[in-house]
């Protein structure tokens, strides 16, 4: 393999198998990759690698694990994601937010909406995904009906670049926001310092056990399908008596399967954003 050059490796699987290669990846992967519902309510990953020897590891394992899985391997060039983020990163305006680069901040007109300045590197969350724009759009309502106010405490479960955390923060709020992605805790620190909330929002690695030993007034999680269901017990141990919970990254053929995992928190209201929907408790 060229030094210039990465291997991408995309897989698509079942939802029965989604665990099955998120657990091989958490134990061979250790940078991230990436993970996108597809509307069949399969799930692609794609994963980036200039390690032989941990691309050959992956492949065995995924082989052992899945006999029938199929591999699509391409060499691709290696560039500067940041320089490639400048070519199509636009402002995006979601409920009460606008969300912007760093080098746009002074020439966007903020047409009164609260900026959030996100540093795009490879973590989720610039804003231009819908499940991001139906959670900023969830957190401006349930402010404007009085439901989240300055004091209260968020859980962020699967962070990302902090965006919907730092949309908390300028609310007056404060809170803990997790992620299982190294690099996604990374951009999340220098995200928060960014926005002036570092004092407000603190960021640690792990998912929904980050928050143990507290209860929250908000929970979001705006991750995928599976591990919201699985995830179900923990996210709803996390928030306390009477609590919002805003839950989104999922497809609209998703939404029943993921609401009847928290069937004790009653019937949720749904966002829907074409093909995505978030699920909101507690307004």
């Amino acid at each position: 393999m060229s030094e210039t050059d990465l291997i991408r490796l995309e897989l698509v699987v079942e939802d029965e198998e989604y665990d099955v290669v998120t657990g091989l990846l958490v134990r061979i992967v250790s940078y991230g990759w990436e993970e996108e519902s597809l509307p069949t309510g399969e799930t692609l990953f794609r994963v980036h690698c200039d390690n032989t020897i941990v691309l050959e590891r992956l492949v065995s394992a995924l082989h052992a694990w899945l006999p029938g899985v199929q591999l699509e391997q391409t060499r691709i060039p290696r560039q500067d994601w940041t320089v490639a983020w400048r070519e199509f990163f636009t402002p995006v305006r979601a409920g009460s937010f606008i969300v912007l680069p760093p080098w746009l901040l002074e020439s966007t007109p903020l047409e009164g909406r609260q900026p959030i300045v996100i540093e795009p590197k490879s973590a989720f969350g610039t804003g231009h995904h819908n499940t991001t724009v139906l959670c900023l759009d969830a957190i401006t309502q349930l402010t404007e009906a009085g439901r989240l106010k300055p004091g209260m405490r968020f859980f962020d479960v699967g962070t990302g670049t902090g965006i919907l955390g730092i949309a908390c923060c300028l609310g007056g709020m404060s809170g803990l926001g997790s992620d299982i992605d190294p690099v996604a805790v990374d951009n999340a620190l220098e995200n928060i310092v960014i926005n002036n909330v570092a004092d407000s929002f603190r960021i640690v690695p792990g998912s929904a056990e980050a928050g143990e030993g507290e209860q929250f007034d908000l929970v979001i999680a705006n991750i995928l399908a599976g591990p919201l269901r699985e995830l179900a017990p923990q996210i709803m141990a996390r928030m306390k008596p009477g609590a919002c919970l805003v839950l989104s990254g999922l497809l609209d053929v998703q939404a029943d399967t993921v609401e009847a995992a928290y069937a004790a928190l009653g019937k949720a209201r749904r966002v829907q954003s074409g093909d995505w929907v978030a699920l909101v408790w507690g307004e």
